[in-house]
């Protein structure tokens, strides 16, 4: 990455941040929500996450209650470990007017968040709607658009409503009709504000979730390799169905788009004179995005992928059929069903083929199918800078040059250290590489940091992975916010479409 380039932005690109319900808004049963899957796998499971570093000083004895969501050291302030859950979070729900003051402040014209499903329809169908919840993303939608930044609306940011669970969740093809039904309340309620939709976050990690156990819904390692291929369907159908239901029943008048929002990372052979490494990232493209781009392009899963489910059904004598194909009528509602291709990135992976005897003691009937070794490359950056290339341009090449949103990009900090240097140093390599992009032509409409906030990140609790341009102490129960030091170059960054320039030492 050239530091003296320099880096511009259209001016009508959309520059911003990110937030998800679930991670951010706590008021997990107020005004009427009702009960989500996460809120469900917390409370039950009642996860313990042991926190890398402890500074007795940062630690008030204020928590008495699980239920507070958060680190609890009441009992032993000086404990490496916390539970945790989402019940108060950053508490968004009760700070509406505050979170839009710091994004006014913080100069962005893009925000990026999502709808939490079970406070808006808490029974899960449009026959109740629950008017607070309503009313709180109707106050956030314009508030925003008053201060001139453009909603970017995820319908679904992993918070079922956990009665949509007991009946199978997204494993039940059923799911595809209340999803509809969720959708149309969307559109009816919000469309004629909302012009930017994506339906539903990283589909990949829905699917994941009911073969695993350490995902709500926890459905259980039992059905690895079986219910998550069902869930992998029922996602691209319930996305179809509700891109064609916009088109034919909303876009006259609302005129909006719509996209899936894909979760990507690069890979790198393990070994780059390897063949058969090298072949490793073809198969780990098509498994992990392929899967639901394919589908998108022709309505076809990649052959790969069947392939490999064919061998591993031979191995294992499995007479089960674990994926089913498209019908010709399915294939036409998902062929073309996106206005544009939103994606989350992160960083990149080294990947290898599983030896024979790797491939024989794998217990995960998805990894069997895989047959991939991946390694962590996250602490190459440079690696992660040509691997964000490496995924426009399979984007590019796979979709025929669609129109792009990078929905998510961030780096994390760890606790009690200024890592603002690096954090800055990332985001400068993603954006450089970004605006080379559009300089090849390539139509990349926005931009958006992860995260507006430090926030909930699932089952690393609140402490481990630190996201945010803004922090919020979750010790003390009015959830204050602060500007972390890298504060300044994102508002720069906002405020200008530009990257400001490198400082001299």
């Amino acid at each position: 990455m050239a530091c003296e380039e320099v880096v511009q932005f259209p001016e009508d690109f959309k520059l911003g941040c990110g937030s998800g319900a679930y991670q951010i808004e706590g008021g997990w049963d107020q005004d009427n929500k009702s009960c989500s899957i996460w809120d469900h796998y917390f409370h039950t499971k009642k996860i313990v996450v042991h926190n890398p570093e402890v500074i007795h000083s940062t630690f008030k004895k204020k928590h008495t209650s699980f239920h507070r969501g958060t680190d609890i050291h009441d009992k032993d302030p000086t404990r490496g470990f916390s539970l945790v859950n989402g019940d108060v979070a950053c508490d968004s729900y009760n700070k509406l007017d505050e979170d839009v003051n710091n994004l006014i402040e913080l100069g962005v014209n893009t925000y990026r968040f999502s709808m939490s499903w079970p406070r808006v329809l808490p029974n899960g169908d449009d026959r109740f709607v629950n008017e607070a919840g309503v009313n709180y993303y109707k106050s956030l939608i314009q508030k925003l658009l008053d201060n001139n930044i453009t909603p970017v609306v995820t319908m679904y940011h992993w918070d079922l409503p956990n009665i949509l669970q007991e009946i199978g969740g997204w494993s039940n093809p059923n799911i595809v009709g209340y999803f509809e039904n969720y959708a149309n309340f969307l559109f009816k309620t919000f469309g004629s504000q909302v012009k930017l939709w994506t339906t539903i976050n990283e589909p990949r990690f829905v699917a994941l979730a009911y073969g695993n156990e350490n995902i709500a819904p926890s459905v259980g390692e039992v059905f690895n390799g079986i219910a998550d291929y069902m869930a992998i369907r029922n996602v691209l159908l319930s996305h179809a169905a509700v891109y064609k239901l916009y088109k034919n029943k909303y876009f006259a008048e609302q005129q909006g788009e719509i996209s899936l929002c894909l979760d990507t990372a690069a890979y790198f052979p393990l070994n780059p004179d390897s063949a058969e490494d090298q072949e490793c990232v073809s198969k780990s493209f098509d498994f992990s995005l392929g899967v639901f781009t394919q589908p998108l392009k022709n309505g076809t899963f990649p052959q790969s992928l069947l392939d490999e489910i064919a061998r591993t059904d031979k191995y294992e004598n499995i007479s089960l059929k674990r994926i089913v194909e498209f019908t010709e009528s399915e294939k036409q509602d998902l062929i073309g069903a996106y206005d544009f291709i939103a994606f989350n990135y992160y960083d990149s992976y080294k990947v290898r083929p599983m030896t024979e005897d790797e491939f024989k003691a794998e217990k995960y009937l998805l990894n069997k199918d895989l047959g991939v070794l991946s390694s962590s490359n996250a602490d190459n950056m440079d690696d992660t800078f040509k691997g964000f290339t490496q995924v426009v341009d399979w984007l590019v090449e796979n979709l025929d040059n669609p129109k792009l949103f990078v929905t998510e990009n961030g780096i994390y900090e760890k606790p009690n250290v200024d890592e603002s240097e690096k954090k800055i140093k990332y985001h400068r390599g993603i954006l450089t590489e970004l605006h080379r992009a559009l300089k090849k032509g390539v139509v990349i409409k926005g931009y958006c940091v992860w995260s507006f906030m430090d926030s909930l990140e699932w089952t690393s609790g609140y402490f481990n992975k630190l996201f945010g341009i803004y922090c919020v102490d979750f010790n003390n129960p009015e959830r204050p916010r602060t500007k972390k030091p890298s504060f300044e170059f994102f508002r720069k960054v906002f405020t200008t479409r530009a990257l400001p320039p490198v400082e001299s030492d």
